[in-house]
């Protein structure tokens, strides 16, 4: 027999995650990863004694195929629901109580233990970033940012976000011009560690009428093992306007703003750090709920395909996933280099 096609997989995030484990037993996959570890905007952060879960949030599950992939993984408790306490909040007006009507889903301990969990069996690099792609003999070498080289590979898929991805893709790919099409949003997130927890009547707060559009207890999400610590967000349409800002500035700007909507004054807080995140959102997603163009054997996946959640990166990935192995001419070319 053969050997199996060899793949690279550009992006550790969920939709990576995934499509290494449903491909492992029919291709050599190794995964690159330009962070320090798997999650992508499902990451999590430490600074001892504190733990934040600084980009996804949560995860909902509407979709029969992800209620299914997510069953065992709740048996587990690798995945929890996380029952919040939500109110709304406004400067100088009473907070309101809000409601969740379905399940909000949390990875435990941290947000990245699931990607983390499915990666555990695959060949990662991680903090290496790929910068282009060279063919050479209907195969791929692939080239980091330091200049060194990998590969070949008889298959790419990518699962960064879109504006990544056409830095990466040749103008030559089918879809070239949906995936440029794309247009994504920002978000800023701010870390607060605190030595008490302070005393607040919700684990999440919704403001309105502020540059903020989300705070968290994130120590209150479950089997969190960490000291007190609170997770801000911007809304997508502010950061979009203060991207290139200094982000000192802006983690300066949001946590007076917290201080004034919550009423927890600044020398309660013993830590603080800004992230931000320039591909946080998808207001306009793409055309197809993948791109795989069979010519170039490169298949392209993400939350941003579809509508920029955490569910919409599973279902991006798990799709393009079945498309490969199930369709009669991808199958026929697995194992065409041999």
């Amino acid at each position: 027999m053969p050997d199996k096609p060899r793949l690279a997989i550009i992006g550790g995030g969920i939709s990576g995650a995934i499509s290494a484990s449903r491909l492992q037993n029919n291709f050599d996959i190794t995964l690159f990863e330009k962070a320090r570890g798997a999650g992508g905007r499902m990451s999590t952060r430490r600074a001892e004694p504190y733990q934040f879960d600084h980009g996804a949030q949560y995860f909902t599950a509407r979709s029969k195929d992800f209620q299914k992939f997510l069953k065992p993984h709740i048996q587990s408790g690798l995945v929890q629901d996380w029952q919040a306490k939500i109110m709304t909040l406004g400067k100088n007006q009473k907070p309101y109580k809000r409601d969740w009507f379905e399940p909000h889903y949390v990875c435990a301990p941290k947000m990245n233990s699931l990607c983390k969990h499915l990666l555990a069996d695959i060949r990662t690099h991680f903090s290496i970033e790929i910068v282009a792609l060279q063919r050479t003999d209907q195969q791929w070498i692939l080239e980091d940012k330091t200049g060194d080289h990998f590969g070949p590979f008889d298959w790419v898929i990518m699962s960064v976000p879109s504006h990544q991805a056409i830095n990466l893709l040749p103008q030559g790919f089918e879809y070239y011009d949906a995936v440029r099409d794309v247009k994504m949003s920002g978000c800023y997130s701010v870390m607060l560690g605190f030595e008490n927890r302070p005393q607040l009547n919700w684990d999440i707060a919704l403001p309105k009428n502020s540059l903020i559009g989300w705070i968290a207890v994130n120590s209150s999400k479950p089997g969190r093992e960490t000291a007190p610590s609170i997770l801000i967000q911007t809304t997508n349409d502010w950061a979009e306007q203060h991207l290139e800002r200094d982000v000192q500035d802006v983690e300066d700007l949001i946590s007076r703003e917290f201080c004034e909507l919550t009423g927890i004054t600044h020398t309660n807080i013993a830590h603080k750090q800004a992230q931000r995140w320039r591909y946080a959102n998808t207001p306009r997603p793409a055309s197809e709920e993948f791109f795989l163009d069979r010519e170039l054997n490169i298949g392209v996946c993400g939350d941003w395909c579809l509508e920029g959640r955490v569910e919409s990166a599973f279902l991006s990935a798990d799709k393009l996933c079945k498309e490969i192995l199930s369709s009669p001419h991808s199958s026929s070319a697995l194992f065409s280099h041999a």
